[in-house]
């Protein structure tokens, strides 16, 4: 697999709507060492530690789908890749309408051959000029 192939399969993980979908996913892209954070989750190793961080998410906000929203920019065997993160709108049991609509930032470490994700650091929201 190529190192943009495995970064869809990942994405893919984040936008299943089941738990075998997710683990399917995760299957083909990660290992059993593979690490993931971002600003509100400590570091979670494993697909089934992620496999429970996704499944949260769709907890939260189902119907959530990630989408890549350029290509993957890399060099040796790193790389980052911006995404968004949308859900559809819900209204809550309070009748507040809830979206969700983050953007963000994922920096990967690949396996020698781009085959399998070692590494993710994810970061929201824009980067900011100084």
């Amino acid at each position: 697999m190529t190192h943009s192939a495995t970064v869809q399969t990942y994405s893919s993980a984040w936008s299943q709507a089941t738990e075998q979908g997710i683990r399917e996913a995760l299957a083909l892209c990660w290992t059993p060492a593979s690490t993931y954070t971002d600003p509100m989750t400590p570091t979670v190793t494993g697909p089934d530690e992620l496999a429970a961080v996704i499944l949260n998410l769709h907890a939260s906000s189902p119907g959530a789908l990630l989408v890549q929203t350029s290509q993957l920019d890399m060099h040796h065997a790193v790389g980052r890749f911006p995404w968004q993160l949308k859900s559809p709108t819900r209204i809550d049991s309070d009748g507040t309408a809830r979206a969700l609509d983050v953007e963000g930032l994922d920096y990967v470490e690949f396996s020698e051959d781009g085959s399998r994700i070692l590494k993710i650091v994810g970061f929201f929201g824009p980067l900011r000029a100084k």
